[in-house]
């Protein structure tokens, strides 16, 4: 079996297999996720799938991370860090600003582990821009985890771009861990397709942004000049917009940058009537053509005007899908869980 089939099935299965755990576990001790104005899901959802995904994820990875060393290290202990942090605050929350530190902090050890942007010339600004944008990534992908799919189905396309554009593949660390994430993504979406029956948490989506987060500054390691930079933001380009809209959002308006709200493009799409499945339809839709331009690009098909080209067209084509915002009460019936949108640094 190729090796990227095999260790996408790795974590694919163990995801999978440990969902019933995880369903258990949460019903004897009461994990679930609470409701709220911001959590408008119905019913007992457990909130620690995302530890399905851990298991699924260091499942696959096993075999190429050990022994953990040198660079290695850096990388599983910034993963592990994020991942530990997420979780402890599904059990019993954890301060905002304790979260965001440990996100800096994770991106400062990829940063020493060799995983760098690579724009500044200056060390330390570097490894500051290289900490933020992680940050920045991992409550990207936290805010993208507010309905039912969304976060696991635009995850897993997000991988298989990273899986597309690895250098040798899965028979890399790269390659490893993009095909890991593609397997672990689609496990949980099968608990989290709407209506979801699991939600990932915190440990969820902050376990896939410090991956992605990886994956992005593995691609700008192996990949020097606008290769290794512009197609991993084509593939990410959704969440990374919708993320800098909501900081943009919260600071016009003098909030806290941490208070969630439900505006962001998904939100509106529901508050217009559109129902679960079609907004999500739609999101995959789009990333799958941002994700197929960015590979395209990788591989010389495409050049850097025609990719801006057909990303100014699809920022004119979802400001006119998304318009105005216009509250609507939807009935009952048309309400499928909604994930929680809490906090920014969540």
């Amino acid at each position: 079996m190729n090796l990227q089939y095999l260790t996408g099935a790795v974590a694919f299965l163990v995801c999978i297999a440990a969902l019933p755990a995880i369903r258990h576990v949460s019903r004897k001790y009461g994990l679930y996720d609470a409701q709220s104005p911001l959590k408008i899901h119905q019913g007992q959802i457990s909130r620690l799938g995302g530890a399905a995904m851990m298991f699924g994820l260091a499942a696959s990875s096993l075999l190429f991370v050990v022994p953990v060393s040198g660079a290695r290290a850096f990388l599983v202990i910034a993963v592990a860090m994020v991942w530990l942090v997420g979780l402890i605050d599904d059990l019993g929350g954890v301060s905002s600003h304790i979260r965001l530190a440990v996100q800096i902090a994770a991106g400062a050890l990829l940063w020493f582990g060799g995983w760098r942007l690579n724009l500044f010339t200056h060390s330390v600004v570097d490894l500051l821009a290289t900490s933020l944008s992680v940050a920045f990534l991992i409550n990207a992908m936290n805010f993208l985890d507010g309905m039912d799919g969304l976060c696991a189905g635009m995850t897993a396309m997000i991988a298989l771009g990273f899986l597309g554009i690895s250098a040798g593949g899965a028979a890399n660390l790269g390659g490893v861990i993009a095909a890991g994430l593609l397997g672990a993504s689609l496990g949980i979406l099968i608990a989290n397709f709407p209506p979801a029956t699991m939600f990932m948490g915190d440990s969820g989506s902050t376990l896939i942004g410090i991956v992605l987060a990886y994956l992005f500054l593995n691609s700008v390691r192996n990949h020097p000049g606008p290769q290794g930079l512009v197609a991993p933001l084509m593939f990410l380009t959704i969440p990374l917009a919708d993320a800098a809209l909501a900081i943009l959002r919260r600071a016009v308006k003098g909030s806290s940058l941490f208070d969630g709200d439900r505006q962001h493009f998904y939100d509106i799409l529901l508050q217009r009537g559109w129902p679960v499945r079609r907004v999500l339809a739609t999101s995959l839709e789009a990333a799958g053509v941002l994700i197929l331009t960015g590979w395209l690009y990788s591989r010389g098909a495409v050049r850097i005007r025609l990719a801006g080209i057909l990303a100014i067209g699809a920022v004119a084509i979802a400001s006119q899908i998304l318009g105005t915002p216009r509250v609507q009460t939807r009935p009952a019936e048309a309400h499928e869980s909604i994930a929680p949108a809490r906090s920014a640094i969540e």
